[in-house]
């Protein structure tokens, strides 16, 4: 009998452990461990559209330099009274409008962090323009008073601008907010134009001779420009390969002909991620 009892509690001790070790291999298959944390997928090449509204500011004020400098070349007007240097244009504000186009671009992503490139492009039609009289005179060399009135207009109609841009976002599960920075192309309508008209004194203000307005205009179409973009916004997932758009973009030109010209836009947009 207790060879029998002993052989019976031999018999519970292995099947306890054989239930524990069972349990543990449950437990595992349920998943009760720890998991992993699941990202959103925003890799992959993606494509979309958008509308947005922008507006600019545009500075003429050496938009003429060259005009001008042209017109008094080798002159004593030019080399003394520094005629082509006169700040005769101001800024301008109020380039508003609307715009619409696409873009295409690629994510990279780890985890949740995204690192993309994207094109850009909108399609604009903001405009402006200015003109100012400036007159000056002066005792030169040759010991005359020379008395010159210059009158300059400058205008600028923006058509296109595209960036090439680089992206970093934050994959916070069904939205992404990215921050951007790239490289930015404008296309324009331009024109330009500057007038000078001169009378001349001897030093005791006696007349002698007016010289006659001289002109020179430079018209140009489709005239480029460049500079940098910089801005910010969120793409919000509606199903796994589409999401929406909404940013925010500064694009600044440091050259359209001597003019430079700044743009503030914000977008809205529909993109589909393949």
């Amino acid at each position: 009998m207790r060879s029998v009892g002993l052989c019976g509690l031999l018999l519970a001790a292995l099947g306890t452990s054989a239930f524990a070790a069972d349990m543990s291999v449950l437990r595992g298959s349920q998943g009760l461990a720890p998991s992993e944390p699941v990202y959103f997928r925003w890799e992959g090449v993606y494509v979309g559209g958008h509308v947005g509204y922008s507006s600019g500011n545009a500075d003429f004020s050496n938009g003429s330099g060259d005009l001008v400098s042209y017109i008094l070349r080798n002159t004593l007007e030019e080399n003394e009274m520094g005629v082509s240097r006169w700040t005769t244009l101001p800024s301008r504000n109020g380039m508003t409008g609307t715009g619409w186009g696409g873009y295409i671009g690629y994510n990279a992503q780890w985890d949740d962090a995204v690192v993309g490139i994207e094109l850009n492009y909108t399609r604009l039609g903001q405009k402006a323009s200015a003109s100012d009289t400036m007159s000056r005179y002066q005792l030169l060399s040759d010991n005359y008073i020379h008395s010159v009135n210059l009158t300059t207009g400058a205008g600028i109609d923006l058509t296109d601008l595209a960036t090439l841009r680089l992206r970093g976002g934050w994959a916070a599960s069904w939205f992404m907010p990215y921050a951007f920075i790239g490289v930015a192309a404008g296309r324009a309508d331009l024109t330009r134009t500057a007038t000078v008209s001169e009378t001349v004194y001897d030093a005791n203000w006696n007349y002698l001779y007016r010289v006659s307005p001289m002109t020179r205009s430079d018209n140009r179409s489709g005239a480029w420009g460049f500079g940098y973009s910089l801005g910010g916004g969120i793409d919000v997932a509606l199903m796994a390969n589409v999401f929406l758009r909404a940013e925010y973009e500064y694009v600044y030109f440091g050259d359209f002909q001597d003019m430079k010209v700044t743009v503030n836009t914000v977008r809205g947009g529909l993109g589909v991620k393949f």
